[in-house]
């Protein structure tokens, strides 16, 4: 299964967040970092603000940082909420001879349900470690 730049660029943008928990950040600055359009990235963290993931400060000292622990934040329903769909295969509208017989879709879709029950089983805080952290804010006084 591979998932859209959307999901992509939220699990960056949670990651960068996580890392600095006690920090309010930008979404400039996390795009400039990941090499990501802001105008996209806006999209994302707007979605992500909308779920209770990410809060977001207005103005001059404003920006975005996590809304709840990284402890909190489910790899699966993170993926939930960003994908369109999670459907493996889309069978609908195919002109295709073999579609009412066809058992490939039902093969996949257990693939998929495996797939999502593994990440079930994670966190923000499980991918994130000291190494990941420590990358971030090297950065970060790099560029201060």
């Amino acid at each position: 299964m591979q998932l859209t730049k959307h999901t992509d660029f939220a699990f960056r943008s949670l990651i960068f967040m996580a890392s600095m928990p006690d920090e309010m950040v930008t979404i400039k600055l996390m795009a400039d970092r990941f090499e990501i359009p802001k105008s996209h990235l806006m999209k994302v963290i707007s979605t992500l603000v909308a779920k209770g993931y990410v809060k977001s400060v207005r103005g001059k000292q404003g920006g975005v940082l996590l809304a709840k622990p990284a402890a909190e934040i489910n790899l699966r329903e993170v993926v939930e909420t960003m994908e369109k769909t999670l459907e493996p295969i889309d069978c609908v509208g195919q002109k295709c001879v073999i579609l009412k017989a066809c058992q490939l879709k039902f093969a996949l879709a257990g693939a998929r349900d495996s797939y999502l029950e593994h990440l079930e089983g994670f966190t923000l805080a499980d991918v994130i470690d000291e190494q990941t952290t420590h990358i971030l804010h090297q950065q970060l006084a790099a560029t201060s």
